[in-house]
């Protein structure tokens, strides 16, 4: 009998069967299963009748069948249904589609459309990705439990693969020749290109590896390779996967989209059959949390693994919640028909509001307690059981137990709601990764990454309730989340206030304190709020010093910019420069050196003391500049760009950069990075006024005085609580300069007075 771990499944739309494959000791097996999945029709029963008489005569119908199933959550009340079963699976959504236009896209609801068919086969089939499973012929056979914390490790193998290119250039050109491939250990150059090709394809043959592990391999490699293999005739020859397809076209098509009002570019999806494709590079999920991390939630959402690597946090909740209503006998809607509620412009006003934030208290403080509530939002929604059906609903409306503060919505509380069912194993899962990953009896390297993959599924389920196309969002339950932590956080203060802190901030769910002579401990405190709140508040931290920033617009003190020193001497930064991708590596180190001199600091007259250290700091980058005493690379800044060259109005940086790129025959797409180091930002001529990454071999200048200013109001960001500006600090680097543009030209080797602002 064959056994082993469900490493890929997808259809056979040619043969009409699934495709999944097992893998145990380095070895792969190719299961075939014939699978009909059916979707349903509501609406009233003369029309699903006439519609019945009508699919009939389809070819492309194989058997119809009227049935009664639950529709809506929170209802137990079945509906009569059509159930249609499409004659092949590639057909399931094309006819949805279809029957749909003749229903004028109104008249029919639909259910069970959309599903992802792997998902939709294993969970029918009572198996899930990455399980341990055993094959008689006929079915699967689950030697494993899904939401298990100590499951048996897939034994997966895998290997790197990388691509050298014949240039010198910076500029991935794909009409450059390949130069040699990698895999693993391995190095294959031949004389001729097509033999490189052919023999690495050979070579990946006998390895054999269950996932690929390839750096760029969705944005640049594998469009490169196939594009090679064409040139030389030999895309016949380009197997990767185990099912023989050759895969010169990608799985899904790259894109720019909005997100949280940014940008954001996803490259194509090229994926392998029987072989897991994983681009370490454009993986986010892979980037937080590892392989683990992507196995043990691709188990739980029943997501494959190739899939999910491809895809955000998001969408592992979403096909959670969606597992758990099929679980419950619900059908799931293909097109969401649940309309915002009218409200008011007062009650928008009113329930509109989000978390409640304190204001920090501007400047330096010592001896400070960081209280955080875990999962805040998430243990909300399972304590006050938040979800889309049991809001306002009809069984609770006269007498409800529980009612949302300051918005008046009454939750049901006969129910339990499909939400808090998803949520309870998720928090249970981080709460034990996060309790290993601090206890030494385990890896603990391997538990901050399993509780760090989960940590953004538990982040976004809040975010999706609110999303006008979240399967399961519903304004209301966004709305009650947010005012139920309005009032936590309330209570919270007030509870710490009578226990004799003061508090110097708050944000939604972590609060700062500080302690008065004589009061109870921070430990004892976490649990005197946690046993009367209802949800467990943890003591992030006891800082040594901390420093609250001000807003960059004016001096009221930023919601989330502050830097600190815990009692252990970690330094915890959030918020400023070197925190961001976009700034260059050069003055990112200038911010930690700075926030290096004041880590020898114990007290807040210590750090006061090493001020004039940090200022020294600023003045030796400043002198690096000045002198050229610098890596251009580490001068590179990284802008996301919105749109195509043409549409910029304003002749940015950015659209200086990306013209140089256009030369070159790269068009970046809206969502993608430009790199550049400014050469002269007060010139209009976009060739002089910017050099691009790329190019940096042929510059030999920058714009000093551009460079200045902006080590000026790096070293502002962290030292303006202490009197320090923009301003002063720019004056006190053009005094340097001229200072040292003196000493060059008159009196080389003499040392002058320091100068101090």
């Amino acid at each position: 009998m064959l056994s082993g771990n469900i490493l890929d499944v997808y259809p056979d739309n040619e043969k009409n069967m699934m495709v999944t494959w097992v893998c145990s000791n380095g070895k792969a097996a190719k299961i075939m299963d014939s699978y009909q999945p059916s979707f349903f029709v509501y609406s009233n029963r003369e029309s699903l009748v006439n519609l019945a008489t009508i699919l009939r005569d389809s070819s492309h119908v194989e058997k119809l069948n009227f049935t009664c199933k639950k529709l809506n959550l929170g209802s137990d009340k079945e509906k009569f249904v059509l159930e249609v079963f499409p004659k092949k699976l590639e057909f399931l959504r094309k006819l949805a589609e279809t029957i749909d236009s003749w229903g004028g896209y109104h008249k029919y609801l639909f259910f069970n459309v959309d599903l992802r068919l792997s998902t939709r086969y294993l969970q029918d089939q009572g198996v899930f990705c990455n399980a341990y499973v055993k094959w008689d012929g006929k079915k699967f056979l689950l030697n494993d439990e899904q939401w298990m914390i100590d499951y048996r490790i897939p034994d997966y193998t895998s290997t790197v693969f990388e691509i050298k290119r014949k240039s010198k250039s910076k500029i991935m050109s794909f009409e450059n020749p390949i130069n040699s491939i990698k895999i693993g250990d391995v190095l294959i150059n031949e004389r001729c290109e097509a033999d490189t090709i052919l023999l690495a394809v050979k070579q990946i043959k006998h390895v054999d590896p269950d996932i690929l592990f390839v750096k760029k391999g969705d944005s640049i490699v594998f469009p490169y390779l196939y594009h090679r293999a064409r040139l030389n005739k030999i895309e016949n020859g380009i197997i990767l996967g185990r099912d023989g397809q050759k895969l010169l076209r990608p799985t899904k098509q790259a894109k720019s989209y909005f997100s949280y009002g940014q940008i954001v570019y996803r490259p194509a999806f090229y994926t392998l059959k029987g072989r897991v494709h994983l681009d370490t590079y454009n993986s986010f999920m892979y980037g937080e949390s590892g392989i683990r991390g992507l196995i043990d939630i691709s188990r739980c959402s029943n997501i494959p693994l190739q899939v999910l690597s491809r895809v955000g946090p998001g969408t592992a909740i979403s096909q959670i919640q969606v597992n758990k209503a099929r679980e419950k006998g619900y059908l799931i809607p293909w097109k969401k028909n649940m309309p915002e509620s009218w409200k008011s412009a007062m009650h928008l006003l009113i329930s509109d509001r989000g978390g409640l934030i304190l204001d920090p208290v501007v400047g330096l403080h010592e001896d400070i307690v960081e209280f955080d509530f875990a999962s805040l939002y998430p243990n909300v929604m399972l304590r006050f059981n938040i979800s889309p059906e049991t809001m306002l609903c009809d069984c609770c409306k006269h007498f409800p137990k529980i009612v949302v503060p300051q918005l008046g919505y009454h939750i049901c509380s006969n129910h339990r709601g499909l939400l808090p069912e998803v949520l309870k194993p998720v928090l249970y899962r981080r709460f034990c990764y996060k309790a290993r990953a601090r206890n030494k009896k385990y890896d603990t390297e391997l538990y901050k990454e399993l509780q760090q993959a989960w940590k953004w599924v538990l982040l976004v389920c809040f975010g999706y309730t609110g999303y006008r196309n979240a399967r399961y969002g519903r304004i209301e339950c966004y709305e009650s989340i947010t005012a139920f932590s309005r009032d936590i956080l309330l209570s919270t203060v007030e509870i710490v206030e009578q226990a004799g802190y003061n508090v110097l901030h708050g944000i939604i769910d972590s609060l700062w304190v500080k302690p008065k002579p004589g009061c109870i401990n921070p430990n004892h405190l976490s649990r005197l709020i946690s046993n009367k709140i209802g949800i467990r508040i943890d003591v992030e931290g006891h800082y040594k010093w901390i420093v609250f920033l001000p807003s960059k617009i004016n001096d009221v003190g930023a919601l989330n910019r502050y830097y600190g020193m815990f009692d252990n001497g970690e330094i915890k930064v959030r918020g400023v420069e070197l925190r961001q991708k976009s700034s260059p590596v050069f003055l990112k180190n200038m911010q930690k050196e700075i926030i290096n001199v004041f880590s020898k600091a114990d007290t807040k007259n210590d750090f006061l003391k090493l001020i004039p250290d940090s200022i020294e700091v600023v003045k030796e980058y400043g002198k690096k500049i000045i002198n050229h005493e610098y890596n251009q690379e580490e001068l590179l800044i990284k802008t996301c760009v919105s749109r195509d060259v043409s549409e910029y109005r304003v002749s940015t940086l950015a659209k200086c950069a990306m013209i140089q790129l256009r030369k070159l025959g790269v068009e970046p797409e809206p969502g993608q990075s430009v790199r550049y180091v400014v050469c002269n930002e007060k010139t209009r001529n976009p060739w002089k006024r910017v050099c691009i990454a790329e190019n940096l071999e042929y510059n030999d200048t920058i714009d000093t005085d551009f460079y200045l200013r902006q080590i000026a109001q790096y070293a502002e960001s962290l030292l303006i609580p202490f009197g320090f500006s923009l301003e002063k600090f720019y004056e006190m680097l053009q005094k340097i300069k001229q200072r040292e543009n003196c000493n060059v030209s008159i009196l080389p080797g003499i040392r002058t007075h320091q100068t101090s602002i």
